[in-house]
């Protein structure tokens, strides 16, 4: 049996109201989803949740499926008790099976499920789907966490991203796509050859794809192979009804379109990542042209100012963080990219220092690695990078901030980091500083020795053995 959403939930609800809760009744799309997703969050509570009765759709809806380490961790099959003890796993697991990418295996339509129901011409009606409004001052209904797929026009390798798509109408959806982003670079060759741009959105699939959408490699990477690695098996496609690409034959819904590369429009505000409003952005518009689905459909959505956002997307960055700091530090033990940190801003890392400079040459590397990361604290080899009372207590007691901190003077910033904004930004774009901080002790110098119980004691008294 091929994996996708329903594989998945089957295995949450199995794990317990820890990690699975179901509401129990009708919810408005207007923002009531998001406000019981931010409050169990204010709780420490991060279960999918799954929402049997939308208001104005026949669909239900599912959210939250990769809102903390230990979903994130299912994903690729870890047992979510052998995420708490040792977090790396899953990053070490995200790079292996990124790097085994399968081949798509293609079958036909009638065996597809994503092909049960076709929607066109007049048909089309995006109303049907319970799309939700995410925050107040958000300028639409927007779906959150859909796989754009489209194709390279130069190479035919086939890419897949996830982006903001507002609803226009019943037919049309917006696709903001940031400019360094590949399909940004796809559309643009369209647009060189006078030629729309074709394509797939679908929504609702295992979480294994979406973190393969979050791929954070070269133009050369075929995406759907990509998830065929995390998946551990390969993504079954099927050939998409009006347009001339591959569709994830297990999805729950597929939205397929056209772009008119000739223009653009606006979409936005929009609640982003980094908890703020985006402000109003040029996207591009996608004239549907069919809806298939399931006759049993699961809408798929996120909240995109929620932390799943930021876990979703972060390993991409992370491991090119890793990538980069490993290269002119090779002792570098752990890189993680914190969701109290922004997700993408600020960035963890630790390693084993041989030589004086090293920190700092780690923490340079990984905020020059991508755009949107600012901050880098870096760490000895015996501080947990995922425990945030480690690294901060690494900065409070062996950080001299006016030799160990250094700040990059304003450079390009990421597109939706609130500080990378100035006076110059109309005429040269958004600017912002970056900040290295050294937090690790001197390999040259004397430094007092750090207070630990005996580690065979530790392992041996159990409390449970010890207290009644």
């Amino acid at each position: 049996m091929s994996k996708d959403l329903r594989t998945f939930l089957d295995q949450v609800r199995k794990l317990g109201p820890e990690f699975y809760v179901e509401v129990n009744r009708k919810l408005s799309p207007e923002l009531e989803v998001q406000v019981i997703q931010q409050k169990l969050a204010k709780d420490g509570r991060f279960p999918v949740i799954y929402c049997p009765e939308i208001e104005g759709s026949k669909l239900p809806l599912v959210t939250d499926l990769v809102g903390s380490h230990e979903m994130v961790g299912l994903a690729f099959g870890i047992d979510p008790k052998e995420v708490a003890t040792d977090k790396d796993k899953i990053f070490f697991e995200y790079r292996r099976r990124g790097g085994e990418g399968k081949p798509v295996k293609t079958v036909s339509s009638s065996s597809a499920p994503v092909k049960e129901v076709v929607l066109k011409g007049k048909d089309i009606d995006l109303g049907l789907l319970p799309i939700p409004k995410h925050a107040p001052l958000n300028s639409g209904r927007y779906i959150s966490v859909g796989q754009m797929v489209c194709r390279d026009p130069s190479t035919g390798i086939y890419n897949s991203g996830i982006y903001r798509h507002e609803v226009k109408g019943k037919d049309k959806l917006g696709a903001k796509v940031n400019p360094v982003k590949h399909a940004a670079y796809a559309w643009r060759q369209y647009g060189d050859l006078s030629k729309p741009m074709e394509v797939v959105i679908f929504i609702g699939h295992h979480p294994a794809t979406a973190l393969g959408s979050c791929w954070n490699g070269g133009m050369d990477d075929d995406e759907l192979e990509i998830m065929g690695g995390y998946l551990g098996e390969p993504l079954e496609v099927t050939q998409g009804e009006t347009v001339d690409l591959p569709v994830p034959a297990h999805a729950e819904i597929a939205i397929e379109g056209i772009i008119d590369t000739s223009r653009e429009y606006t979409d936005g505000p929009f609640s982003e990542w980094a908890g703020y409003y985006g402000e109003k952005k040029d996207c591009y518009l996608i004239q549907v042209t069919a809806i298939t689905m399931r006759h049993d459909a699961i809408y798929h959505d996120l909240d995109p100012s929620h932390w799943e956002h930021n876990l979703l997307g972060t390993l991409g960055i992370q491991s090119t963080a890793y990538d980069a700091v490993k290269k002119v530090v090779p002792s570098v033990k752990s890189v993680y990219l914190p969701p109290s940190g922004g997700g993408f801003i600020t960035c963890y890392i630790s390693i084993k220092k041989r030589v004086p400079g090293e920190a700092k040459r780690a923490g340079w590397a990984a905020v020059n690695s991508y755009l949107s990361t600012h901050i880098a604290i870096v760490v000895d080899e015996d501080i947990d990078v995922y425990n945030e009372e480690e690294v901060l207590w690494a900065v409070a007691t062996r950080c001299c901030p006016d030799i160990d901190i250094d700040i990059i003077p304003r450079t390009v910033g990421g597109p939706l980091v609130p500080t990378s904004y100035d006076e110059t930004r109309l005429k040269r774009g958004r600017m912002a500083s970056k900040m290295v901080i050294d937090a690790t002790m001197p390999v040259e110098l004397p430094f007092p020795t750090r207070i630990r119980p005996p580690e065979d004691l530790w392992e041996r008294i159990k409390l449970s053995e010890y207290l009644k």
